[in-house]
C-alpha cells in the first residue's frame, strides 16, 4: 500500500490497543462486541455460511429488491458461528483523488495474502468509495471478530472495524441494510457512493 503517513510504534501501539478493546465489549447494539456472540474461532459451520451468502449474494443481486436480499441475509446470518463488522479508513483526509481512492481498495481486497480467506471462505465484505473520498465498507467473518484477515493483511491497519450486533434487532439490521445494499438514490449518509468492491 502507498505510504500516506509516517506512523509512529506509539500509533501503532494505540490502534492495536484498540483493536484489543474492540474485541473485549460486550453487548448486542451497534459499536459493542460478543455478549451472546460467537465464542469459538473461525469453525466449519461458519465457513458454510460464508459461502451460502456468497452464492446467496451473487444470485439475490441480480435485480432484487433490498427487502429480499435483506431477509435472505438475516435467514442464513448466524450470531454465534459468525460477525459482522463495519469498517471505515482512517486517512481519508489523506486522500487526494477518486482513482487513487478507488486504488486503495482494490489493493486492499487483491493482496495476495487474501488469497487463503477466500478460499476458506473466511469473509465477504462490501466496500464502497463516497464522492468525498472516505472509504466505507461492511463484513461478514466466520468466527467472532476480524483476527484472520488482520494477520493476513497488513493494509487493515489503516482501516478501523466496529462490531455490529451481534443481536439482530431492528436498529441493528438497518445499519446493515445501509451499508450492504444502499438505496438512497445511490447515497450512503448522504454521500454519493463512486464505486463499490465486493470481496470475494
Amino acid at each position: 500500500m502507498s505510504e500516506k503517513l509516517d506512523t509512529s510504534p506509539e500509533d501503532e501501539a494505540i490502534k492495536n490497543e484498540a483493536r484489543e478493546f474492540m474485541t473485549g465489549l460486550v453487548g448486542s447494539g451497534i459499536g459493542d462486541n460478543t455478549a451472546e456472540c460467537c465464542t469459538e474461532n473461525p469453525t466449519p459451520e461458519g465457513a458454510d455460511i460464508i459461502q451460502a451468502w456468497i452464492s446467496k449474494y451473487s444470485s439475490d443481486n441480480d435485480g432484487n429488491q433490498q427487502a429480499t436480499i435483506m431477509n435472505d441475509f438475516w435467514s442464513i446470518y448466524d450470531p454465534y458461528r459468525t460477525s459482522i463488522w463495519s469498517m471505515t479508513y482512517d486517512e481519508a483526509d489523506s486522500n487526494e483523488n477518486l482513482q487513487e481512492t478507488i486504488d486503495l481498495v482494490t489493493e486492499l481486497l487483491h493482496k495476495p495474502e487474501m488469497v487463503n480467506l477466500k478460499q476458506n471462505h473466511d469473509c465477504f465484505g462490501v466496500v464502497h468509495v463516497l464522492e468525498d473520498l472516505s472509504i466505507e465498507g461492511i463484513w461478514l467473518f466466520n468466527g467472532p471478530d476480524p483476527t484472520k484477515m488482520y494477520s493476513a493483511n497488513e493494509d487493515t491497519s489503516w482501516y478501523t472495524f466496529t462490531q455490529i450486533g451481534p443481536e439482530a434487532n431492528d436498529h441493528v439490521k438497518a445499519a446493515v441494510a445501509k451499508l450492504l445494499m444502499p438505496t438512497d438514490d445511490g447515497k450512503l449518509n448522504g454521500k454519493v457512493i463512486k464505486d463499490t468492491k465486493v470481496f470475494p
